[in-house]
């Protein structure tokens, strides 16, 4: 079975030179020193790991529970991903999906004679986070297990985020999200790691909030909903029905939300509002408004958008 050999995303634009590849290297080879993988309690691994190997070392059946990134950084890896044999180099990276299942040989470096690489978890609130923050970095069909190139972006985003970790930036636990987030942003627009709904929630719900939830602009028909979703119209209605939702009901949800938190700010007006939930007809907004939240939107926007609970 022949390795696959082909082009691995770029993180950043243009390749890096050697010495600047060769020092990054190193300055990630700093945060695995040691194995940190064993001895963890729980079933998640710590937000950021490290294999280290002096030994060859052959993993079957490799899983994690949460989405990753996986950084070689010394030695090289061969995954076996169901009938492709993938080799990963120092320097290369890829995108462990949670769950999935592969067989793995660790080979330390011929010269040093130790394997190190690093698991960068993404837990799943960061991910479904970085969905609602970023609906417009959509891959519908990633490659699984191709490589991702570890430049000067991607590697100081994981040294940040694992000094915030370890503690050595004194970093919030909020803090240490958004440098996760960094990395997630980071691998989104390279088209290494889809952001879509369908990756990101079992939840149809969610799934529909968050496809809709930033791009209120747009109609979205039902139909088209259902196709982003990957599933028929029946089937969106029957999980929504069984949810006690209807999509009806939650688009309108999302656009009259997004136009009381506009209403919140006194600077704002109507106009405002009316721009932010979708609607091209004033009259048409005010009467949904109205029947929503049982106010004007005039008289919410006075109030400093504190209103009535909605009505369904």
């Amino acid at each position: 079975m022949a390795a696959l050999a082909e082009q691995p995303f770029e993180a950043v634009h243009g390749a890096p030179e050697s010495e600047s590849r060769r020092r990054l290297l190193e300055r990630l080879r700093r945060l695995a020193q040691r194995d940190t993988r064993k001895g963890q309690g729980g079933d998640e691994p710590p937000l950021i790991s490290a294999f280290v190997a002096r030994d060859r070392e052959t993993i079957s059946q490799l899983s994690m529970p949460s989405a990753g990134l996986v950084v070689v950084l010394e030695g090289r890896k061969e995954a076996f991903w169901g009938a492709d044999r993938r080799v990963y180099e120092a320097g290369d990276a890829f995108i462990l999906p949670a769950g999935a299942r592969l067989d793995v040989v660790n080979e330390p470096d011929g010269a040093s004679g130790v394997y190190r690489a690093l698991f960068v978890r993404f837990s799943r609130p960061l991910i479904i986070e970085a969905a609602r923050l970023w609906p417009h970095l959509r891959s519908s069909h990633p490659i699984e297990g191709r490589s991702v190139a570890v430049g000067p972006a991607l590697g100081s985003a994981i040294v940040h985020a694992a000094e915030a970790v370890s503690g050595a930036a004194q970093a919030s636990g909020r803090a240490t999200d958004h440098r996760i987030l960094e990395i997630i942003l980071i691998l989104a627009e390279s088209g290494a790691l889809p952001l879509a709904p369908k990756y990101v929630d079992g939840s149809v719900v969610e799934a529909v909030r968050l496809l809709v939830r930033h791009r209120l602009d747009q109609a979205w028909p039902e139909a088209r909903v259902a196709a982003e979703l990957s599933m028929s119209e029946a089937t969106l209605r029957r999980r929504l029905r069984e949810k006690g939702q209807t999509f009806r009901a939650l688009l309108l949800s999302e656009r009259m939300t997004a136009a009381h938190t506009i209403l919140a700010d006194r600077d704002a007006d109507v106009a405002d509002a009316v721009a932010a939930a979708g609607y091209a007809s004033r009259s048409h907004f005010s009467r949904h408004f109205k029947r929503f939240f049982g106010v004007a939107p005039s008289v919410a926007r006075r109030r400093g958008g504190k209103s009535p609970s909605a009505s369904p």
